[in-house]
């Protein structure tokens, strides 16, 4: 056996270096160095071997049971050459693994070197010391018994080492642990002390084992505590090595003691099988190093029950006579185990705060995306049957406007007033969340899609007044989307993702809010494709401009356009604002695509110079836009590059947009109309713009939206209100400009009421350049 040992460790020179062939792992005893473990094929020989070791100790052991022996007594054949044959064995088996592999190599050799000692103790008692005739006490076995203690301790200490550096709490288990055994132990020591006879060396020498084994199995349990008390395999078989190895030295101490000491009985065996059980421990694979919990109750299990022997070794004191020494390591044991039980207590509240701030949103203190998980999915597990939840998603509307022209710090307080107002609005067993950025969502239980349409409008209803944070007034809108349980999905996961669909087809077509139908959604994956497209769509060229014309009533010429952006798709052809700038807006695309949309607006407006065509283009500008205050210098860049006055641009912006941050607005529009660009309020009428706002503002015309022209020449109470508009225009130096003219009875209408200037379906359809500059230099009348 020691051969075919010798032969697998020493073979080849290169198993020293056999990274390459090992399996890497992450680290059980080496802190964050990688595991290198054996190869299967030499782990089945080792572990092959240690099975013949274990049945030769076995058939070993057999033959002390009484009965068996011819004799009673030391057998030179049993108790010494095949003892020390599995002494060896065992010994030559931890080489091997500290040799084929370098994990925990240094460990592993001090722990081969101190059962090697122990092996050598044994072999100079064979060979020489028994046959002394005064049978010397202690004796040079003695002296290599008691160094193994000094090498097993080094090995110990190497292997939990990357273990010391865990939280006090861990540290008090390992004391609890090791002083509820040492005051137990204590007691068996002093038993033996008491019954220790000779020389002062020899008693010493008797005590020294027990003492030994007790240090090594402190250090153990130490370590296991450190561990969390879950030390793996390995730590196990080592503990229960120095178990084995303390109970056979204290037994043989007692008995040496008592003078009923023994040779050729089962306590024999004891000492070479604690050895093969320390041999187990070397071939065990290590684990992956996992920090151990330090807190939560149930890591108390095991330091209360080294609390509860000591108290019962306090009360055994209490009527008979015990070592002081047991009284105080019994003491410090519990001590330790309350402290260890106050800070679990701190540990646990101090983890239930954290749980409930991790369910808690930082910023605005309402619950966040995963207690609307959480409690989601417990009312989805307990709903009833033919009982509704919905879901409902709230983004706001230009919330990107706001962080980023205002900053971050005024959107992080309009998120908190959001949330406040919501929060009111909401009914008391409603969950609000803030899902993350401006998402907000509401939980509902026992609803009904009505329900859910009705809250909300309330929400929507609660958000529409004026925000003043921070000195300033913005207002914001909201798009909700509603999800409704079990209809269309009945996980946390799927409402959310229907909801956000839903949502999102309410910011896109203007609805406010939106129930999201199967089938009647547009697809969220089709949604973020887009999404990409759009971004790629604006890098490579592919939007492009159609123009619709603008007639001056008064000349009866065409001198101005609208600039109307369109998508040429290379798969779908050519796309209308609709298709995509809702993800534009959505996504923070609206700066870049309207930079670009300027840039082709104002080249086109120089080529036209050149060829008599429009003199003045009109572009729209998004709330992005209105509250960039780079804008006036991009746009001052551009006309100079193209050689055109500020004139040569007319700026539309809606009354809507105005409103979310007027005074920043306000400072963007005077810098534009310094510039000598025209400002163009578009959609007037439908927005919040007052009369004193509209003094203030430095615009020049106003474009009455489309529901005000459509029955002027039929309706007189239209005819009225665009009459007024007309003349309130005039009277603040503005042009008045009309959309929507689609016949001509209202064309008529509005030339006889004094509008300045006239656009619509009836007068041309947005088209591309070159088919506008014909329409252009065509005759069409005269309107006075």
């Amino acid at each position: 056996m020691a051969a075919q040992l010798l032969q697998i460790g020493c073979s080849r020179v290169e198993a020293i270096h056999m990274t390459a062939r090992m399996i890497p792992t992450r680290t059980a005893g080496d802190g964050d160095a990688p595991i290198h473990w054996l190869e299967d094929r030499r782990q089945r020989v080792l572990r092959g071997l240690w099975l013949v070791l274990l049945l030769v100790l076995v058939g070993y052991a057999a033959t002390t049971v009484p009965g068996v022996r011819d004799h009673r007594g030391y057998n030179p054949w049993l108790d010494g050459w095949l003892q020390n044959g599995v002494l060896a064995a065992a010994t030559l088996l931890i080489v091997a693994r500290a040799v084929l592999c370098r994990t925990q190599r240094l460990a592993w050799g001090f722990i081969a070197c101190g059962v090697g000692l122990y092996a050598l103790g044994n072999v100079l008692y064979f060979g020489w010391v028994q046959y002394d005739a005064a049978l010397p006490y202690p004796s040079v076995a003695d002296a290599a018994w008691l160094a193994m203690y000094v090498s097993l301790f080094a090995g110990l200490m190497s292997l939990a080492r990357p273990r010391l550096n865990q939280p006090r709490t861990l540290w008090l288990d390992g004391i609890v642990g090791a002083s509820g055994i040492t005051a137990v132990a204590t007691i068996w020591l002093e038993f033996v002390l008491a019954r220790a006879v000779g020389s002062r060396a020899a008693v010493l020498t008797t005590m020294a084992y027990p003492v030994g084994d007790l240090i090594l199995l402190v250090l153990v349990i130490g370590t296991c505590g450190l561990l969390g008390w879950r030390p793996g395999r390995m730590w196990l078989y080592l503990g229960a090595g120095m178990v084995v190895f303390a109970a056979a030295d204290t037994t043989y101490a007692i008995r040496v003691a008592t003078g009923t000491f023994q040779a050729g009985t089962l306590l024999d065996p004891t000492w070479a099988a604690a050895a093969v059980i320390l041999a187990l421990a070397a071939l065990s694979r290590p684990q992956p190093y996992q920090a151990a919990s330090s807190h939560g109750w149930s890591v108390l299990a095991v330091p209360a029950g080294f609390v509860l022997s000591a108290l019962v070794l306090l009360v055994y004191g209490t009527w008979q006579h015990i070592p002081a020494i047991s009284v105080l390591l019994a003491t410090v044991t519990i001590l330790g185990g309350l402290a260890r039980g106050a800070l679990t207590f701190r540990d646990v509240r101090s983890l239930a705060a954290s749980r409930e701030q991790a369910r808690t949103d930082e910023l605005t203190g309402l619950g966040n995306r995963r207690h609307l998980h959480e409690v989601a999915q417990e009312r989805i597990a307990a709903r009833p049957e033919g009982e509704q939840i919905a879901i409902l998603l709230l983004d706001l509307d230009r919330f990107k406007e706001v962080n980023d022209g205002l900053g971050h710090s005024i959107g992080d307080l309009l998120l908190v007033e959001v949330g406040a107002r919501l929060a009111q609005a909401c009914r008391g067993d409603d969950q609000l969340v803030r899902l993350g950025g401006d998402e907000f969502a509401v939980l509902l239980s026992g609803s009904s899609t009505l329900h859910a349409q009705t809250l909300a409008e309330r929400l929507r209803t609660a958000l529409q007044a004026a925000f003043v944070v921070d000195g300033m007034t913005v207002y914001v809108d909201v798009s909700i989307g509603i999800a409704m349980c079990p209809e269309v999905a009945s996980t946390v996961e799927g409402l959310l993702q229907r909801a956000d669909i839903a949502m999102y087809k309410a910011k896109a077509d203007r609805l406010g809010v939106a129930v999201y139908e199967p089938g009647g959604t547009e697809d969220i994956t089709a949604r973020l494709r887009r999404t990409e497209e759009l971004r790629r769509a604006i890098d490579e060229d592919q939007l492009v401009l159609h123009y619709q014309p603008k007639l001056d009533l008064v000349t009866g010429r065409i001198d101005s356009v609208e600039a109307l952006v369109r998508w040429d798709h290379p798969t779908e052809g050519l796309l209308f604002p609709d298709a995509f700038l809702p993800e534009a807006e959505r996504y923070g695309f609206m700066r870049r695509l309207t930079t670009c949309v300027l840039g082709i607006a104002l080249d086109q407006a120089q080529t036209w110079r050149s060829t008599d065509g429009p003199t003045n283009i009109a572009v729209n500008v998004s709330a992005s836009n209105l509250l960039d205050r780079e804008l006036p210098d991009q746009i001052e860049t551009m006309l100079q590059r193209c050689n055109l006055p500020g004139a040569a641009l007319t700026v539309e912006v809606t009354e809507e947009n105005l409103m979310i941050d007027p005074e920043r607005a306000l400072d963007v529009l005077r810098r534009l109309r310094d510039l000598g660009v025209l400002i163009s309020i578009d959609d007037y009428g439908t927005g919040y713009s007052s009369l004193a706002r509209l003094r203030d503002m430095p615009v020049t015309e106003l474009k009455l939206d489309r529901s005000f022209v459509r029955d002027i020449d039929l309706d007189e109470r239209a005819a009225a209100i665009v009459d007024s508009t007309i003349k309130l225009a005039h009277s603040l130096g503005l042009k008045m400009v009309a959309e929507g003219i689609e016949t001509e009875a209202t064309l008529q209408a509005l030339a006889a009421l004094g509008c300045d200037i006239g656009q619509g379906y009836h007068l041309g359809r947005p088209t591309s350049a070159e088919n506008l500059l014909p329409l252009t230099r065509r005759p069409i009348g005269n309107w006075c």
